[in-house]
């Protein structure tokens, strides 16, 4: 009886399963003619606001935070955004990096568009671009493309030459660059830390409500971080609170002393730190399974994520063994020898950005010998205490490793 009951549980489930997926795959089909409907190029900002439903005008007020509009009706809202549009353009920018400035003015120098593809944008950032107004989609002549309307080209072209946003741009690439890399290190830090940091490397104050302006409609672009009451954190940590108790349990041990180009580096998107013992991770993978480069790579990373979630390496194992067949305990052994010598080279979020094996030796110099013992009292087994540093020089409790 239990039997047939869990067979039907799992039948409901793929069944529920199935319908899910189909859903988002029809929303997801309308969201792209949504977003790709057919447009003339070149056209005006009146013509692009009238293609939009009074819910996404709306979504462009609020972003260019314009007030006592709410009541008011399609015809009026687009006439608003009319007239308001042009001159929050500067305000806009100011906020933006790089990557997006120089999108609009590309933009603008190819006479109001450019051909994209879904490979070359995101549907989040399809998402942010249309919210400000500036910038829309559609497609024209069969090729998909991003416009702007024709009276903003030449105030757009005129921006090039704007000292105070020029330099504005520059030093938002910086934040955005150096916080995505200060937390692609330490996982989460608290407002106040992550600001120090961010001013230290950047030799000069940071402008708080400037700064939270920035990062806020950066993230909005290119969701990488999760920003909350617990502060700044990598998009990838799932537990702040846990991270932050780890970095107090070390109050001892300074941050791992990073310089700004490592941190600009690790700023980028889609970064990953293939040190030597993750090359050799990934080289092991491709000479001993069917699998490509790509895919032992993204493995390797995954097995990076996990020992920085404070996973131990049976956990890693577990990981892997549901992706390979080990049919001896040889290959078994080596690929355990690669992912533990991966694991203590790996820059661990519950760490502070050291890796288990710079803690280690660190904890070695540390620590005075002891005298000798006239009966050889060094055999006696010594009791490790659950929240001890473990005795396999992880640099983790005891409990979080050898004592799970």
């Amino acid at each position: 009886m239990v039997d047939k009951f869990d067979e039907d549980m799992e039948l409901t489930m793929k069944n529920m399963l199935a319908g899910m997926k189909e859903h988002r795959a029809e929303m997801e089909k309308k969201q792209y003619k949504k977003h790709w409907k057919n447009i003339k190029v070149p056209f005006n900002l009146h013509e692009g606001l009238n293609n939009y439903t009074k819910d996404e005008l709306a979504d462009i007020r609020s972003y260019l935070d314009i007030k006592n509009a709410s009541s008011l009706k399609k015809a009026e809202l687009i006439n608003l955004l009319q007239e308001t549009i042009p001159d929050k353009l500067e305000r806009v920018c100011q906020l933006w990096d790089t990557d997006r400035f120089k999108l609009l003015t590309n933009i603008a120098e190819n006479g109001g568009f450019i051909v994209t593809t879904e490979e070359d944008i995101q549907v989040e950032q399809i998402r942010y671009l249309r919210r400000t107004g500036l910038i829309y989609t559609g497609t024209f002549e069969g090729k998909q493309v991003l416009a702007v309307p024709e009276e903003l080209i030449e105030p757009i072209l005129a921006l090039k030459n704007n000292i105070k946003v020029r330099a504005n741009v520059k030093r938002n690439t910086m934040w955005i660059k150096l916080t995505r890399g200060i937390l692609y290190y330490y996982g989460t830090l608290n407002s106040p830390k992550l600001v120090e940091m961010v001013e230290n490397h950047m030799n000069e104050p940071v402008d708080l409500r400037d700064y939270y302006f920035v990062m806020h409609d950066s993230n909005a672009y290119c969701k990488q971080l999760h920003i909350d009451e617990d502060g700044f954190s990598n998009g990838r940590v799932f537990d702040p609170k846990e991270v932050k108790q780890e970095h107090k349990a070390r109050s001892d041990i300074p941050y791992y002393p990073f310089t700004k180009q490592q941190l600009l580096r690790a700023g980028e998107p889609e970064f990953v730190e293939r040190n030597n013992s993750y090359m050799k991770l990934v080289s092991y993978l491709t000479k001993n399974f069917d699998i490509t480069k790509a895919e032992a790579d993204g493995i390797a990373e995954e097995c990076v994520y996990a020992t920085r979630i404070g996973d131990g390496p049976n956990e890693v194992m577990g990981f892997l063994s549901q992706t390979f067949e080990f049919n001896s305990t040889e290959k078994v052994q080596a690929v355990m020898d690669k992912v533990v010598e991966l694991m203590n080279n790996t820059r661990e979020w519950f760490l502070k950005g050291y890796t288990s094996s710079e803690l280690f030796e660190q904890e070695k110099k540390a620590l005075q010998p002891l005298p000798a013992s006239k009966k050889n009292e060094s055999k006696k087994s010594v009791k490790v205490g659950r929240n001890d540093p473990c005795p396999c020089g992880s640099g983790k409790k005891y409990k979080k490793c050898c004592g799970k």
